[in-house]
């Protein structure tokens, strides 16, 4: 029988670009978040739960936009991302005021999460295929499994915004179809037929088929025990108040110690995101041509 893996949805962030709650930009014909959407694909790909990260001054907001009538569709929990969450009690370390990243959000998922589980950002639009791709994988995954993990791959064409510069992790990928190396670069903008980005002043390009992350992962059970104990060590580090946990980087290391490997996905799908206001008309169209045809329904719930 195949697994129910949980989805884990990063909804905690600032969105300084965007200035505003832009994981609640109605995109849809009834005034749907790009977030819904995931939800919709995520049940339909073999997802049992959704667990959402949020800041807990925004919960009420969440609630009334949609998760009270999402939730008669799929079970839905709220985690909630601060900054002493999971910080061990007499940390000596600088004060940190917000979140510590992308992958201090997943650990905050932990206590809602008991099985294999995937993880996006709220505000990014993966596409159909992309949640069938890693709901597939998960859905056979071995209980016994605590190594294998996936994400999703991307061209880099297919996720670049016409509006601004995008910072994008750079995968390198092996024959087999696994994850050597992930490298966030920052600033990716087009080029003419390529795209290019600054690295230390200087301009390099960067071709337009690059495998990128959209930060579409899938993970055993064992990663959520992983996350805790390599916070642990994080903070034991006493990092500087500005630096962050990031799931790249700690999925990285997980491989680096064999503790992981990580199988690329890929698929053709057109991003679309809200890195930007002026992304918004533009997700509103995406999501109104695949309404149109017939993908989503007019309205989800």
């Amino acid at each position: 029988m195949k697994n129910q893996p949980t989805l884990v949805i990063m909804a905690a962030g600032a969105a300084r670009r965007y200035g505003g709650l832009k994981q609640l930009a109605p995109v849809g014909p009834s005034g749907e978040a790009i977030m819904e959407y995931s939800i919709h694909d995520a049940q339909r790909a073999g997802f049992g739960k959704v667990v959402l990260v949020v800041r807990r001054e925004f919960e009420s907001a969440f609630c009334e936009k949609f998760v009270d009538r999402a939730s008669t569709s799929i079970d839905i929990a709220l985690a909630y991302q601060e900054p002493n969450a999971f910080v061990p009690a007499g940390y000596q370390g600088a004060e940190r005021v917000k979140p510590w990243g992308t992958a201090h959000a997943v650990l905050c998922a932990k206590p809602e999460v008991a099985g294999p589980f995937a993880v996006i950002n709220a505000d990014d639009f993966y596409g159909q295929s992309a949640f069938a791709a890693i709901g597939g994988f998960l859905g056979t995954l071995s209980p016994s499994d605590s190594s294998s993990a996936a994400m999703v791959g991307y061209a880099l064409d297919n996720t670049l915004s016409d509006h601004g510069t995008v910072n994008r992790g750079v995968c390198e990928v092996d024959a087999d179809g696994q994850l050597v190396n992930i490298v966030e670069r920052f600033n990716i903008g087009r080029a003419n037929s390529a795209a290019q980005f600054e690295l230390d002043g200087a301009v390099q390009p960067l071709p337009l088929d690059t495998v990128v992350s959209m930060n579409l992962w899938g993970y055993p059970t064992s990663m959520m025990s992983y996350l805790a104990e390599r916070f642990d060590t994080f903070l034991a580090a006493k990092p500087d108040p500005a630096k962050e946990y990031e799931l790249p980087t700690v999925t990285k290391q997980l491989m680096a110690d064999g503790a992981l490997t990580v199988r690329v996905l890929p698929t053709g799908e057109q991003w679309c995101g809200m890195t930007y206001q002026d992304d918004l008309p533009i997700a509103q169209a995406r999501v109104a041509e695949l309404v149109g045809a017939g993908v989503y329904p007019g309205s989800l719930w």
